[in-house]
Formats: structure tokens, sequence, C-alpha cells
């Protein structure tokens, strides 16, 4: 461009013209670098709003699953939130013991107003406040074994069966063996006899009273494995137990008045076979785990609650929309089996017959039918159906016997103190080990099942194990 007043523009008052021009090309160049990043700023912004929609429905779905597990603590309108036991409940205070060891009289000797110490006292005006306590001390016996003689044998002799056997007394080993299946290690037994008891004693001779109770229980254990082949249901589960640190499986069965454990390598339905025998001729109540298909018996019942929890937890994977066929299956199975355990619940309450169970049981079979016939295309739910179709005559038994729950949490809860110990002990360090906590463990669940103290079973299986079959039942 040539401007012959390019250095001094009147137009421009008296400005150069030619650094006016590249003031104006950087200015468009500097535009241009803020156009180019004001792009970079818009897609920046656009990508973290899509990031932040997800985290939000992220954060929607872990409130929807929390909700789901732990129930708000909300306040109902018009109900008293007092605290304690409801009105008309009876109260359970400490009784007063019939037999009092020791009477301490306490006399006042000074007053607690003024100090004096001139005080009369009445003998014959006083209060009561009776206290129990335990009393910690080292019995030390010593057993002086006379010799006899027989005049027919002409033999001397001393009465052995009297004395009891090693340097540690039978209540002092029937308290190690009720600490160990209580859930305290062998070396935490040994600290509380020394620090509480002032006894001092090591682990290794608790290992043996252990093994003694075990053999000693044999005879208890075969017993109770009569009971429960023998009874008119059973409910059966298994947890896992380790055995010298290989995995094994801790089985219970529990029944009306016994309660049996097994300890074995395998979970296989032999386990159930050797307890239950090849015709077992009672209800078997069970989960869905498949070493119970072969089992022949009367009848079974599967656990509905495990059939629930399926049915929900497929229900929070897949997300079904309200009113899809999906979504009314699942929510009519979830219904139809939680109103036939209402119904067996009302029986239980006495609100309902036996005839009532039944025809209840006509409307859940109808309902199910209907719900089975819905044309469902998800994996899962087509899953849960031919699980309900495979064992269709296993799901409602209890509505026919009522004797029998609808659920094994019968087995869960007898699992439970063997698992508590699990976690403590990591199971058992020898096969022997592994068997003793069978037979003991059978012998202290069904001896609370017929009120017997656990104290009371391990001083028996010392002394006279006659005593406690004498207090069980027999089996036919």
């Amino acid at each position: 461009m040539n401007c012959k007043r390019g250095q001094g523009c009147p137009f421009l008052n008296g400005r150069d013209v030619f650094k006016l021009l590249a003031e104006n090309n950087a200015l468009k160049h500097k535009m241009g670098e803020m156009e180019h990043l004001m792009e970079l700023a818009s897609a920046k912004i656009e990508s973290l709003e899509k990031e932040s929609q997800q985290l939000k429905k992220e954060k929607e779905g872990l409130l929807i699953e929390v909700r789901k597990k732990f129930k708000p603590n909300i306040k109902k309108e018009n109900i008293s939130c007092k605290k304690g036991a409801p009105f008309g409940h009876t109260g359970r205070g400490r009784k007063k013991p019939k037999h009092i060891d020791e009477y301490i009289e306490v006399h006042p000797t000074r007053c607690p107003k003024c100090g004096s110490e001139d005080i009369t006292v009445y003998p014959n005006t006083f209060d009561e406040r009776i206290v129990e306590d335990i009393e910690v001390r080292i019995k030390t016996t010593c057993y002086r074994t006379h010799h006899g003689y027989c005049k027919e044998c002409k033999k001397s002799f001393y009465p052995k069966d009297a004395i009891p056997s090693g340097r540690v007394g039978p209540l002092a080993q029937a308290v190690s063996g009720y600490l160990h299946y209580i859930g305290v290690p062998y070396r935490k037994a040994a600290n509380i006899f020394n620090d509480i008891f002032g006894l001092k004693i090591t682990h290794p001779p608790l290992i043996g009273f252990d093994n003694k109770f075990g053999e000693n229980g044999e005879l208890l254990y075969e017993m109770i494995k009569k009971l429960i082949r023998h009874s008119d249901w059973v409910n059966a589960d298994e947890t896992g137990w380790r055995i010298s640190g290989q995995n094994g499986w801790l089985w219970v069965f529990p029944s009306n008045d016994a309660v049996l454990y097994k300890i074995d390598k395998s979970r296989s339905s032999k386990v159930v076979e050797d307890i239950l025998g090849d015709g077992y001729g009672g209800i078997l109540g069970s989960d869905f785990y498949s070493s119970y298909n072969s089992i022949k018996a009367k009848a079974k019942q599967r656990c509905i609650t495990h059939l629930l929890r399926e049915i929900e937890k497929i229900e929070e994977q897949n997300n079904f929309a309200h009113e899809t066929v999906n979504w009314k299956f699942c929510e009519g199975l979830k219904e139809t089996f939680k109103d036939a355990i209402g119904d067996w619940n009302e029986f239980k309450e006495g609100k309902k017959g036996l005839e009532d169970l039944k025809a209840e049981k006509e409307k859940v079979v109808n309902r199910l039918a209907g719900l089975l016939s819905l044309a469902i295309e998800n994996k899962d739910t087509e899953r849960i159906r031919q699980r309900i179709i495979k064992h269709n005559n296993e799901l409602l038994t209890f509505l026919e016997h009522p004797e029998i729950e609808p659920t094994n949490n019968r087995a869960e809860r007898y699992l439970r103190p063997s698992v508590i110990m699990r976690k403590l002990m990591f199971g058992n360090r020898s096969d022997n080990g592994a068997h003793n906590h069978s037979v003991i463990m059978s012998i202290i669940q069904t001896g609370i099942l017929n009120n017997i103290r656990p104290l009371d079973i391990f001083v028996g299986l010392l002394r006279n194990s006659d005593i406690l079959l004498s207090r069980l039942p027999r089996p036919p």
C-alpha cells in the first residue's frame, strides 16, 4: 500500500498508517488465538458437564441401594416413640435369691451430716440389699485312697474309679471346654485360668481335655445321628471350614430335638446320605445347592428367602422399567411368596387353620402358574423361572406341613457359633480336632435344645455320660 501521508495522516489524527496497520494485524492474530482457546474451553466445559451428569446418575443409583439396605429412621405420625418396653409389658427384674449364703450387718458409726460419733443403733430396724457375686478361688483336694482286701478273691485293691484322672479337677476341665466352644482359643483360655482363677496351666493340657471330651462323647454322637435320621423333619446347610490348612466343609443338621454337626472334606451329596440314609422318611429343608437334589426324602422344602434375595439382586442389576414384563414377573414372584409366608405366620399365630392354609396354597399355585406363563426374554429372569419350574414341588411344602419353616434360617442360626469360632481360630489343626468339634458341638446344641446347661454337659462327659443319655430323647 502506497500512501503519501503515511507517517502523519490527517484522517487518523496524525498517526502513522503503517504502524496502525501492523497493530491491526497483531490484534487479528491475537483474536484468532483467543477464538481457538474459547473453542477448546467450550469443548472442555461440555465434557465436564457430561461427566457431571454421569456422576449424578451414579450417585442416585448408590443412594437407592443404600436406602434399600438401610431403612430411614422416620418417625410416623401419631405414634408414640417413648423409649422402653411397650405398655402392659411384664417386668423382668432380677429375681430375689431363695438362698442367702452370708449375712453382713452394717451399723452406722458416724452421722453423715455433722460427723458426730454419738450414735444410737436400732437393732430391729434395718433395710436389706441382696447382692449376688461369684467366688473365685482354687480348691485343692487330696484324695486318700485306702486299700481294701477281698476275702473271697484273697486280693487287695483300692477304688480307682473314685479318683479324677490327672492333676486338674473335672470342673476346671469342664470350664476349659466351655470356654473353647464359645470361641476362646486354647492359649487365651490358659491365660484366663492364670489371671482370674490363679490356676497356672498351659494350653497343651487343654487340648488333651478336648480329646477326652471327644472320646467320651462318641456314644452320644451316634445317638444324635440316629435321632436326626429318624426325625420327622430336618434342615441342612454347610459352610467352609479349614482342616490343617486345607479346604473342608462344616455341615449342620438341626431338627426338633437334636442338632448334628459333621466336618468333612467333601461338599457332595454323599455327606447328606451318610447322615440321613438312602431314603429319608421326613421333610428335608435346605437351600438350592445341587447336593440336595439327589437326596431321597418324603418331601423337601427349599428356602424361600434365598429365592427372594436372588430376585431382588436381579432387579438391582437389570433395573427393569416399571410395568414391563420382566418387572411384573419379579414383583409378582416377590408378592406371591411373601403372601404365602404371611399365611404361614397367621397359622402359627392361630388366626388360620390347616384347611385355610391348604386353600391358600391352591391360590398361590395358580398365581405362580400365571407368572411363569409370561413371555420374558431376560436371561436372569429366565433362570429364575427355570429354577421355580425345576423345584415346583419343593417351594410350598410348608403350607401343607406347617410344622416346618419356609426358610432355611434354622440351619443358618446353628452355623453361626461355629462361624464365629472360625473367625478366631481359622478352623482345626488336625482331623482329630475336626472330629472333636463335630462331636462336642452336636452334644452342646442338642443338650441346649433339651434344657441342659453346657457346663453340666462337659461335667457329664467327664464323670458319667449315662446321666446325659437319660436326659436326651431316645431314637426309635
